[in-house]
């Protein structure tokens, strides 16, 4: 079956590969892989995020690193990137850079008026102070976030999840705002 992908589009046999490989948590398996379609698609960018991704799986959070921060260099304020460097640096316990990088970004996005890399940046910065446990601050940020655009559900949703991480009652009146757009 995969000499027939093969010979009709090798692409999409690499393709079925890693995607099979990574179901399977083989993670060497799948970065062989993901460099043979980023060597065959150089200018496609999911091929080296999702190299990056399977560097932080494999645990080698060095080449991970480098890897998005190479995302980075071409296009500086793509999210994934932004998000899979920040956990990369938390979990080699660089803490205070996390947030000094991800300011940089915003600021970047706010300069050149990118204003959806802005929105998402913002619940990243969030997220990344509920991953270090600094709960209160991520839900003042958020409730910040929410101020500029109430459309928007992933901070109401990002904020319930804090919400019943404090225990607090409001966790359920925040879902509720956030189901509220959705019922028909």
């Amino acid at each position: 079956m995969y000499s027939a992908i093969l010979s009709r589009n090798p692409g999409d046999a690499l393709k079925c590969a890693l995607y099979a490989k990574m179901r399977r948590a083989d993670w060497g398996g799948a970065l062989r892989y993901s460099r043979r379609l980023r060597d065959a698609e150089p200018g496609e960018v999911e091929w080296r995020l999702i190299e990056a991704q399977l560097h932080e799986l494999s645990g080698d959070l060095a080449k991970a690193e480098r890897r998005f921060r190479e995302v980075l260099a071409r296009e500086p304020l793509l999210v994934r990137a932004l998000h899979g460097l920040t956990l990369c640096m938390h979990k080699r316990f660089e803490g205070p850079t996390v947030f000094e990088m991800l300011e940089h970004s915003l600021q970047l996005a706010i300069s050149e008026k990118r204003v959806p890399e802005e929105r998402n940046i913002k619940p990243l910065i969030a997220q990344m102070h509920v991953v270090m446990g600094q709960l209160d601050v991520a839900s003042e940020k958020l409730r910040n976030v929410i101020n500029e655009d109430p459309r928007d559900f992933r901070p109401h949703l990002c904020q319930r999840i804090v919400y019943a991480l404090l225990d607090k009652k409001e966790a359920d009146e925040q879902f509720d705002i956030y189901r509220k757009p959705c019922a028909g």
